[in-house]
């Protein structure tokens, strides 16, 4: 099944607060429009405070690395996927800040989930980058692929990321809950490793089974390291309980992009 993310219920962007802990974008937008006359959902997404610059286009120069191995903000902009990289696929900056989730569980072998979920994962990159990736065949259907992207930056440390998950994968099976700020403790139920994307130098994918208003909400992510370069994919299904499928061909043109 898609990643089914509806336009038209009211309680998209409430349901995807709860599930993600008060941290996820959720909801198709009209690719390729701007902040006038989108359709934009008003649940923030994780990561680093501050607004995204315009994303590129496909042309430009190839980015170069900081003498210590990391591609800077600039790099990382210029590295993210963008609109005619994949094909039928509109790459849009995330629109406004980007708020960090301050969520925490008290199963401490969970952590590394939820700080990936607050755009916050250990260690911390040096620098951030959101995508949202959108299917632009199927503008106007309520069941619109769409799937954030994040890149972060590690100078030291990028397959401590991709260990510290597998490592959560095992322990955090039977779920956990998290609780932020003034939200109401959200609830995981369980927690599954998928196929991960050969991709890059390295990737681990997994599912979380969040609950929201009784209703089942399954999250996919997808972690592809490709050098100091990590990258994170992430898909809900606020409507049926399917588990979204992230396609394939968006992380073989990341990880691709990245090498070139």
């Amino acid at each position: 099944m898609k990643p089914r993310l509806v336009r038209s219920r009211a309680a998209t962007a409430g349901v995807c607060l709860i599930a993600l802990a008060g941290a996820a974008a959720c909801g198709p937008t009209s690719a390729g429009k701007g902040a006038e006359g989108s359709v934009r959902d008003t649940a923030a997404a994780p990561g680093a405070s501050g607004a995204n610059p315009p994303a590129p286009r496909a042309s430009g120069p190839t980015p170069q690395v900081k003498a210590d191995g990391a591609l800077t903000s600039d790099q990382l902009n210029a590295a993210a996927l963008a609109t005619g990289d994949v094909k039928d696929f509109a790459a849009e900056p995330l629109e406004g800040g980007t708020p960090t989730g301050s969520s925490r569980t008290a199963k401490a072998e969970c952590m590394p989930f939820v700080s990936v979920i607050n755009g916050t994962p250990e260690p911390a990159p040096s620098a951030t980058v959101y995508r949202r990736l959108v299917d632009t065949t199927e503008d106007g259907q309520a069941d619109q692929t769409v799937v954030t992207e994040v890149l972060g930056a590690h100078p030291a440390g990028a397959p401590d990321v991709l260990a510290r998950l597998r490592t959560a994968i095992d322990a955090c099976s039977d779920g956990f809950q998290t609780k932020g700020g003034d939200l109401e403790p959200s609830v995981f139920t369980e927690v599954r490793e998928l196929p991960a994307p050969k991709v890059g130098d390295e990737a681990v994918a997994y599912e979380l089974m969040g609950v929201a208003q009784g209703d089942p909400v399954p999250m996919v992510f997808q972690v592809v390291r490709s050098g100091t370069t990590v990258v994170t994919y992430y898909a809900v299904d606020v409507t049926g309980g399917d588990t979204p499928q992230i396609p394939a061909q968006l992380a073989v043109a990341q990880a691709a992009k990245l090498k070139s």
